[in-house]
């Protein structure tokens, strides 16, 4: 599988060469060792052992620990690498019962008890990378082996009464939840580039066909002249509202993530056209509306309620979107410089917003490597 190598877009707008370098040790300083009432989201559990809490919800979240083990693996820290791993294993994989093999979404920070142990897909597609990822970079064959029974299981957990494997089978594409009647997906939940990693680790060439699958997919949930996706979907496409969630068929906090995933699999693998489309419409719809907002309807109507300033999570992730323009593109120096500008975030929200904004970093300098 022929990888590229991604570009350094803060180098390409005219910062220095170790700007970006810069930019992640000090939001990596901060989220992960910073003063733990305003700044830290990263906490030890022991000596041996640590775990992100969403500080805004007071819980501790399997897309949390997903993210924190996918940046400190991309980012060499091996000793908390293998702390939030113990964690994970510890407090949020369901060992017995029907979710077996899956991790909680939702654990307490009073005593790691499970609130939930349903799983969000996408907490296991980033466990399952960011091990690969420290496989090859810490030289841990037993992380390799570790990742490919979790991917195993996301493909083929054998069906119980109450869950079976996070692949729709007949679709060949990621639900949104395991558990059965979850009869759809979530548009930030496709990971491209993840999956063509699967596929090349395991063997199994029905992550290939997922990949195909997704990017038609993708192409149908993606707003025609928005680019805009919902934060949940039918698979076919079309933006899915939940009565627990009226604003799932808007554009809001899940969907900011899918220009990332566009732009990963564009920057490494020249996924497909379709993914410089769509970054490209999305990222012209936000620069026509400066100062823009995180919430839209995804035709670009207001939101049903009021939206929100742009959050350094969405600012982090249009950034990262630029990964599939051309060096010369005038569209991309301002996203890059809105990234650039930002302070870490900090206090009550600081978790999602954080976590965006560390990976959007580390996007937009070309340092994702799976």
């Amino acid at each position: 599988m022929q990888r590229y190598t991604p570009r350094d877009l803060f180098v390409e707008v005219g910062y220095g060469p170790n700007f970006a370098d810069q930019l992640i040790q000090n939001a990596y300083s901060k989220l992960f060792e910073g003063d733990p009432i305003d700044e830290r989201i990263c906490f030890e559990a022991g000596s041996d052992m640590a775990y992100i809490i969403d500080i805004g919800h007071d819980d501790i979240r399997s897309e949390g620990m997903s993210y924190g083990m996918f940046i400190t693996a991309l980012t060499g820290h091996e000793e908390l690498f293998a702390k939030l791993w113990k964690f994970a294993k510890r407090y949020l994989r369901n060992n017995e019962g029907p979710h077996k093999g899956f991790y909680s979404w939702q654990v307490s920070t009073t005593d790691f008890t499970m609130m939930d142990p349903g799983a969000a897909p996408d907490g296991e597609e980033y466990i399952a990378a960011a091990l690969l990822i420290a496989a090859k970079r810490f030289n841990r064959d037993d992380y390799k082996q570790e990742a490919l029974e979790l991917i195993n299981c996301m493909m083929d957990k054998p069906v119980n009464e109450l869950v079976g494997p996070m692949i729709d089978h007949e679709r060949m594409l990621i639900k949104f939840s395991p558990v059965l009647g979850n009869d759809f997906t979530d548009p930030s939940y496709h990971t491209f580039a993840f999956y063509r990693a699967y596929a090349e680790a395991t063997g199994d060439d029905r992550w290939n066909q997922i990949v195909k699958n997704s990017l038609e997919y993708i192409q149908k949930a993606a707003h025609p002249e928005t680019g805009l996706c919902g934060d949940y979907s039918e698979y076919d496409g079309t933006p899915k509202a939940m009565p627990w969630f009226p604003e799932s068929n808007c554009f809001s906090g899940d969907a900011w993530r899918v220009a990332l995933n566009l732009s990963v699999d564009y920057a490494l693998f020249r996924g497909h056209d379709c993914e410089k489309e769509i970054c490209t419409r999305l990222l012209n719809f936000f620069e026509a509306r400066r100062p823009y907002l995180s919430d839209y309807a995804t035709d670009g109507t207001p939101y049903p309620r009021q939206g929100r300033n742009a959050t350094p999570g969405i600012i982090a992730m249009n950034a990262a979107a630029c990964q599939v323009l051309q060096t010369e593109d005038p569209l991309m120096k301002p996203f890059v410089k809105d990234l650039a500008a930002l302070s870490v975030p900090y206090r009550f929200w600081r978790y999602y917003d954080g976590m965006l904004y560390i990976i959007g970093l580390l996007a937009t300098a070309g340092k994702i490597e799976i």
